[in-house]
């Protein structure tokens, strides 16, 4: 498939910020098919950079999308349309703006709510490193036997203090407020949420339940608030840990509507118990995330207890072990870069 990528600063930009899919063709120079990053990332010669858009399959916008005006997206569908190809380009950020309906673009985003989007939004996974071998430095994961009782996991910011759920909704006021300035009758304001106050009510939850255990460490601050390297290095293996020993995590959206932790428990080959809140998850009409999570609606969340015992006392052992293996092979074979690009090869 050949890319085109329209030129940029190269100087002033920096790459950790460009749309994941353009990094293998980067650098500091211009876009190029002999590229370190390239094989840093596991690309195949199939994909192929090209400075002419006439050649071109797929045009990849590199920036965020929330850093282009409407008018230079108006070109980029203009220009798409002329060549009958798409584009494709990355919303950033935790808010789920609605950046108008072009029929030659894509957006891919983590953030957003499905309902409210239209179909050119599309869900985008977490970009991760291999934290499961870089920490335990091995390949396979330990996996898990079925015990009697689920062990249910989860690490992190959640805390049932009425002072903190209300700076969190005043957060999302202050956006809607902005919104509402530029645009007073758009349909993508965002609910009030505070995460770590619903967190804490979910993993209350299962605490009052007898038929699972429970395997949970409370953060009052993000990342326990480690300010050092050697703070950070302790409180990320804690986390880590955390979900290795455990048999469920309880993986439920933050500031933005989309979980980091999903993407983490399906690295270290765990089930996720994932809660949904309207979220793009991506490559659904490819990936049957039902086969690989416990799935909860957000309106059946006070049953959420009930719905994980239940699903681990139907479930067999040899499909409980097959799970754990599957999760680990959908994140490290599905939902990296490489496989991203094969994604959207077929798509277009």
């Amino acid at each position: 498939m050949l890319i085109f990528i329209p030129n940029i600063d190269f100087e002033k930009i920096n790459k950790k910020t460009l749309f994941v899919i353009t990094r293998p063709f980067w650098s500091s120079k211009g876009w190029t098919n002999q590229s370190e990053e390239k094989s840093n990332w596991n690309i195949s010669n199939d994909y192929q950079y090209t400075n002419e858009i006439s050649n071109a399959a797929v045009y990849l916008i590199p920036k965020p999308i929330n850093t282009y005006t409407k008018s230079q997206l108006v070109e980029i569908n203009s220009i798409c349309q002329a060549q009958n190809i798409k584009a494709v380009g990355y919303v950033s950020g935790d808010f789920g703006s609605d950046f108008g309906h072009f029929k030659n673009i894509i957006f891919f985003r983590m953030g957003g709510f499905k309902s409210k989007l239209s179909s050119n939004n599309k869900g985008f996974p977490v970009s991760l490193s291999d934290h499961f071998e870089r920490i335990y430095n091995k390949k396979e994961i330990d996996v898990r036997t079925k015990s009697e009782l689920p062990v249910i996991g989860f690490c992190g910011h959640a805390d049932i203090s009425f002072v903190k759920k209300n700076k969190e909704y005043l957060k999302f006021l202050k956006e809607n407020i902005k919104r509402f300035f530029k645009k007073p009758f758009r349909k993508d304001y965002e609910p009030l949420f505070a995460s770590a106050f619903e967190r804490a009510k979910l993993l209350h939850s299962f605490e009052q339940s007898n038929q699972v255990k429970t395997n949970f460490i409370y953060r009052k601050n993000y990342r326990a608030g480690a300010n050092t390297e050697q703070e950070r290095t302790k409180t990320t293996l804690e986390y880590y840990d955390n979900i290795k020993n455990s048999d469920y995590v309880v993986c439920v959206r933050g500031a933005g509507n989309f979980s980091v932790r999903l993407y983490e428990t399906l690295m270290m080959g765990r089930i996720p118990v994932f809660v949904n809140t309207d979220c793009l998850l991506p490559f659904d009409n490819f990936i049957d995330w039902k086969k690989h999570v416990v799935w909860v609606e957000w309106e059946e969340r006070k049953k959420i207890a009930d719905v994980v015992a239940k699903f681990h006392q139907n479930i067999e052992d040899k499909d409980f072990v097959k799970m754990q293996i599957e999760n680990r092979k959908l994140w490290k074979e599905t939902l990296s870069v490489k496989n991203i690009l094969e994604f959207i090869k077929n798509d277009i």
